[in-house]
């Protein structure tokens, strides 16, 4: 693919309007990383009420075994012995002096009503831009198609020594990506991941054009840079350029060639 050629379309499609002009075109690249990102997924559904049962009977008696707890619960001890082994290995109760007893973390998913599961680690690669300061969605395999990379870098672009995304972002983002899976009773299971690690694996440099455009019969200036990560205008490069810059185009575009 040629820049030039996606430039050239993008020129005939503003100008479609005969009042527009483009004043300035220009071609540079925003820096966008490539983040590895490690997590767990804990799933969040409402509580079994077998598992509440069995919760405020270890908190109020002393059980050894699943067939005493069967036995006052008139439940099937093959279930009971099935939640005991869950709820051991998902911390909710322990075993001390050989029996079982409400953990603080029982106690309190007992008083939610909330059962929290940790899930298989997983792992997802992003696309980060510190201009931005957001996840891109884009396919970064046909932006490197492009033939003809500009060589300028976005202007407004701040290099850092170390990325620093906030993990609350990184949540939100894994969260867009993740399907709900469906619990025994048919409802969505809430998922929120607990982040192990984030590894900054590459700066991927993404052509953008840029178009500076005057209305003469409104006398208002614009402008519209094309992303080629998203494939769309870029809204938040196009507002930090009009702020900084829109001050100057009238003597820089109109005047000087008066």
């Amino acid at each position: 693919m040629e820049l030039l050629s996606l430039q050239q379309s993008l020129s005939t499609q503003l100008l479609k309007k005969s009042n527009i002009s483009i004043l300035k075109t220009d071609t540079w690249s925003v820096p966008v990383h490539s983040v590895n990102i490690t997590y767990k997924p804990i799933s969040r559904t409402k509580m079994d009420i077998l598992m509440k049962m069995i919760l405020q009977s270890v908190a109020n008696n002393a059980f050894e075994n699943a067939e005493q707890l069967s036995e006052i619960l008139l439940v099937e001890q093959l279930f009971i012995q099935d939640l005991l082994s869950k709820m051991q290995k998902t911390g909710l109760i322990t075993k001390v002096d050989s029996h079982y007893q409400q953990t603080e973390k029982g106690q309190k998913q007992l008083q939610s009503g909330v059962f929290e599961e940790e899930q298989d680690i997983k792992t997802i690669e992003l696309l980060y831009s510190p201009s931005h300061h957001l996840f891109l969605n884009g396919d970064i395999e046909e932006v490197l198609e492009y033939e003809d990379f500009p060589e300028q870098l976005y202007r407004y672009h701040k290099q850092e020594e170390e990325l620093s995304i906030q993990n609350e972002q990184v949540i939100k983002e894994i969260q867009a990506f993740e399907q709900p899976d469906l619990d025994d009773n048919g409802e969505n299971l809430s998922v929120t991941p607990s982040i192990d690690s984030i590894e900054d694996i590459q700066i991927n440099d993404i052509p953008c054009i840029e178009f500076i455009l005057y209305d003469e019969e409104q006398d208002h200036f614009t402008v519209r840079v094309w992303n080629t990560l998203i494939d769309n205008w870029d809204e938040k490069l196009e507002q930090v350029i009009f702020q900084k810059e829109q001050s100057t185009w009238r003597e820089n575009y109109l005047q000087k060639n008066n």
